[in-house]
């Protein structure tokens, strides 16, 4: 029970790390409201059997983090049933498109902006008041390893996770002070580092136009392989098994607790070896 009697918001959770991380925040004691731009008996459907039964520690929310005013309410909703927010997880996240910068649209560009990276500020901003006043928090952002090491044709994304570090880092230095600390995760990928070759392969070095639908249809094959940072890279030092859900939700976890009091600003890689700055 490392999270007993803390109020967490966990966002994104249909499916994914959102999902896994809200589940295991409940089961570690805390009260969770979880969230998502599907409706609420969609995003029960798609929860736990074992935290519906718990229905004193859940509160649901059809929340589009990317609008102001419904993660204010997501917030205030939370914190008038509670009376504190302890820890924040900014996870939602989405892919944006796969292609050329060239070819991608303003809308594309915009929409991928504000659901990575612009709901993390607006739900550290709402919840912030909260955990100044309480003099404690934990605020918890999931980045990418490819806002590091990008992808080649994933502009948006890359751009929307590495901004998430620097707002991470930035928001650490303005918190401190009030005991809050704000970390960020780096999932890695089942492709890892043979993503990019792929890229590569496609488009640079056999100079052919970029095809989004052939390129996914490598990286499917690479997770199905099950290649983390590339068999050729085993010897190395570097672990040939997959990320999953469970291994991002542990580190969340540890982040949350008490036990990481003193581990604010960092950037923290879940990626087998993959990256390793």
């Amino acid at each position: 029970m490392m999270l007993k009697n803390k109020v967490a918001i966990v966002t994104g959770c249909y499916r994914g790390f959102g999902k896994v991380i809200a589940e295991l925040f409940v089961h570690e004691g805390a009260k969770v409201s979880v969230c998502d731009i599907v409706s609420v008996n969609t995003l029960k459907e798609a929860m736990n059997t074992s935290i519906q039964r718990k229905k004193n520690r859940v509160l649901w929310f059809q929340t589009d983090v990317s609008q102001e005013n419904q993660v204010n309410d997501l917030v205030s909703r939370t914190y008038n049933q509670h009376k504190r927010i302890d820890i924040l997880v900014n996870n939602v996240g989405i892919a944006g498109p796969t292609q050329d910068c060239w070819n991608i649209t303003l809308d594309e560009w915009n929409q991928t902006l504000a659901v990575n990276l612009s709901s993390a500020f607006l739900c550290s901003k709402a919840v912030l008041p909260h955990m100044i006043r309480q003099h404690s928090g934990r605020i918890i952002n999931i980045s990418s390893i490819t806002g590091k090491n990008p992808i080649a044709h994933r502009t948006p994304y890359a751009t929307s996770k590495m901004g998430l570090i620097g707002f991470t880092r930035a928001l650490a230095t303005d918190v401190g002070q009030h005991n809050i600390t704000v970390n960020a995760i780096c999932p890695g990928n089942p492709g890892g580092i043979r993503n990019q070759e792929v890229a590569h392969a496609l488009n640079t070095y056999h100079h052919k136009r970029f095809d989004p639908t052939q390129y996914h249809m490598e990286l499917s094959k690479i997770r199905q392989e099950g290649i983390l940072a590339g068999q050729h890279r085993g010897h190395e030092g570097y672990v040939n098994t997959l990320i999953t859900h469970n291994d991002v939700a542990a580190l969340a976890l540890f982040l949350a607790s008490d036990a990481s009091s003193s581990i604010t600003g960092q950037d923290i890689n879940v990626s087998g070896g993959a990256i390793m700055w």
